[in-house]
């Protein structure tokens, strides 16, 4: 039973405003390159702060356990725990590593308690308040990336975009990019069927913002960004279909905004400027050929393969599509695991190629967090995953919950990513979960809110 709304008093406020200042600057130095002492500083505080806003802890328990996600999410940290004391090829490394995973869980916690925080305001200017701020901070980062890049260089704007600032690579952007997408997606749709919507203002402001997102986003020139934005078109247009009260007028807004902005920004930034693209199919066809071609297996020590021109074959595109068939062979020869570590697939490596090999990780989060926990723990992380996106079409399907959708779009657009780029570790895993509890609760707080 949530508390009735009251008008909260001037050391509430404050209270209010620290919360969502310390939960803004977590988000956005979460990316940023050597703070990691701040960030855990931001973690801490921000855990005071959540608790002296009086979270009900039944509410969050009961919100983690939607889908059965806090079922999954239990089960798995318990195999890893079991494997990294019994099936680990280095026990002591893979408990050092994993301690990483075992952190992620007072995290996602967190992020719970703050969708029940403050307890004194109703659940609709929760809603409102964090996720206002979570698409500020986000949206910051990404204005600050394409300010600091060495706009002073007389290099290619292709080339240029693809440089790393002080806040981070191009590639700790893009993945914000989507995610950021896919709320203000969830954001509009839940505008537009009539219900309740994470973000103040009107509809021409939101697609304006989705607009600029994808422009931002795109504007990484990171090829892997384009894929999951297309998957986010498709899930949005799915959900503009199967809800009836969306009005032709929202749908063909909605529908020519998706099409218009990622083919324009698509052309613009990555199909026609970046020059990786030219040779892609042979880069392709040369990464395939792992039994033959080794510079795979030493990433800038080995010259590249040679393409039908006699000319080395694209770096990226080779080097990608190699690891990618390397994982799959190394978690089909160990299926149980090597153990936790964010360099699994180079352990497996050295032990069925020999020591030259300097292969790292396999820039695939979920076949690199497969290698290291075995199969099982690979099927209950997508498993937990699952859970999520459940969780959160329930909640769409039946009130036409913004806050539900959002956590489905963002979910999806982590773990398709999380399939082709080495996101499932360090603070990337550690913002996914956290916001991924933060939209648990206040998908959950909706609920609860609409039964009272």
């Amino acid at each position: 039973m949530t508390l009735a709304p009251s008008r909260p008093s001037r050391g509430q406020r404050i209270l209010e405003l620290a919360g969502l200042a310390t939960f803004g600057a977590l988000l956005f130095l979460w990316s940023v390159p050597n703070v990691i002492a701040a960030r855990n500083g931001l973690l801490g505080l921000l855990l005071l702060l959540a608790i002296a806003m009086r979270p009900s802890p039944r509410e969050v328990v009961a919100s983690l356990q939607q889908g059965g996600a806090a079922a999954w999410l239990l089960v798995l940290t318990l195999w890893i725990a079991m494997h990294c004391a019994m099936l680990a090829w280095e026990p002591q490394r893979a408990w050092h590593e994993a301690a990483q995973w075992f952190k992620v869980l007072p995290i996602i916690t967190l992020g719970g308690m703050l969708g029940y925080a403050p307890r004194w305001r109703p659940p609709s200017e929760r809603v409102q308040a964090w996720c206002s701020v979570l698409v500020l901070a986000y949206l910051l980062y990404l204005v600050f990336q394409l300010i600091y890049k060495p706009w002073g260089q007389h290099l290619p704007v292709a080339i240029l975009l693809q440089e790393s600032t002080p806040i981070g690579s191009r590639d700790l952007a893009s993945y914000l990019g989507t995610a950021l997408v896919a709320v203000f997606l969830g954001d509009l749709l839940g505008q537009a069927a009539g219900r309740n919507c994470l973000l103040g203002g009107p509809l021409w402001v939101k697609i304006s913002m989705i607009a600029l997102s994808i422009l931002l986003t795109v504007a990484t020139v990171t090829r892997n960004a384009l894929p999951v934005l297309l998957l986010l078109g498709a899930v949005a247009a799915a959900c503009f279909v199967t809800a009836r009260r969306m009005s032709a007028r929202h749908l063909a807004a909605m529908g020519a905004l998706l099409i218009v902005a990622t083919a324009i920004a698509a052309t613009a930034f990555s199909l026609r400027n970046d020059p990786r693209n030219g040779g892609l199919a042979e880069s392709i066809v040369a990464g395939l050929d792992t039994e033959h071609q080794k510079a795979w297996l030493t990433p800038g020590g080995r010259r590249l393969p040679k393409d039908s021109h006699g000319k080395e074959v694209e770096g990226s595109t080779y080097l990608r599509t190699a690891w990618m068939k390397g994982l799959l062979t190394e978690i089909s020869r160990h299926p149980l695991g090597v153990g936790y570590d964010r360099n699994a697939f180079g352990m497996a490596l050295r032990k069925d190629y020999g020591d030259w090999v300097t292969a790292g990780h396999g820039h695939a989060g979920m076949l690199d967090f497969t290698l290291g926990v075995g199969v099982p723990g690979g099927l209950m992380l997508l498993a937990f995953m699952v859970s999520l996106v459940v969780a959160g079409a329930r909640a769409w399907h039946t009130r036409r919950d913004a806050a539900g959708l959002a956590l489905v779009l963002f979910v999806l657009a982590y773990g398709s990513r999380a399939f082709i780029d080495g996101i499932v570790r360090d603070h990337m895993l550690e913002q996914f979960m956290f916001c991924a509890g933060l939209l648990l609760a206040l998908t959950h707080s909706q609920s609860t809110d609409t039964r009272a």
